[in-house]
């Protein structure tokens, strides 16, 4: 029952301090949860830090464009980890503390423990499949990037720019993101989820090439 209320009461913290944006909402934070339990529970992690740390990875919550970006898991984790202090045993709280710092992808760092692997592949596979495909284009149109570049838009010859075109970012990031899955069953859902995404790239190439 102690359990339980903290948990709640951690979701009404992060309701109450997370700033939402494009691709960063409350949906986004249920999802994690959602894959950072069946992952949790496929791989044997510690249930309670995982679920807290997904509750709690984006609390705060930078827009993409933002000059601090990449800082963002690390300002979370801090922030997570003062608000639990008395509130749960400190090597838990350590536990979550590397498990929130480790899950971002920009942050470029690796996580050691399992309850970090998990969260960390739970974050990224809200990124791929088809609800990825939908935040990206979400994001790319708050940010105000065009859809696709008029020259070479798959990247078949030219770099990627996903600071510009939105159909970019799965050549810079998102079809790349099967390489940082820790988890064997993390990776088995990527791989799925970015089966889908190629094939949506290519039924998108096949009609935007047949325009004039």
């Amino acid at each position: 029952m102690k359990d339980d209320r903290l948990i709640e009461d951690a979701k009404t913290w992060v309701r109450e301090k997370m700033a939402t944006g494009a691709g960063h909402d409350w949906g986004h934070i249920e999802r994690v949860v959602v894959n950072a339990r069946r992952l949790a529970e496929a791989e044997g992690a510690d249930l309670r830090v995982v679920e807290l740390a997904a509750w709690m990875h984006d609390v705060v919550n930078l827009p993409k464009d933002h000059p601090e970006r990449a800082s963002a898991s690390t300002k979370s984790a801090e922030a997570a980890c003062q608000w639990l202090q008395g509130r749960l045993e400190e090597e838990r709280v350590e536990l979550v503390r590397e498990a929130i710092r480790c899950h971002s992808f920009s942050a470029g760092l690796i996580p050691q423990s399992l309850e970090a692997k998990v969260v960390s592949d739970a974050d990224n596979l809200d990124a791929l499949g088809a609800i990825g495909i939908a935040r990206v284009f979400e994001i790319g149109g708050a940010l105000g990037k065009s859809t696709l570049a008029s020259k070479d838009p798959f990247c078949h010859e030219r770099e990627p720019d996903d600071g510009r075109y939105t159909v970019d970012h799965f050549y810079t990031k998102l079809l790349k993101l099967g390489e940082w899955f820790y988890t064997e069953s993390g990776r088995r859902q990527a791989q799925e989820r970015l089966g889908f995404m190629r094939q949506f790239l290519e039924i998108l190439e096949s009609e935007v090439t047949n325009c004039p």
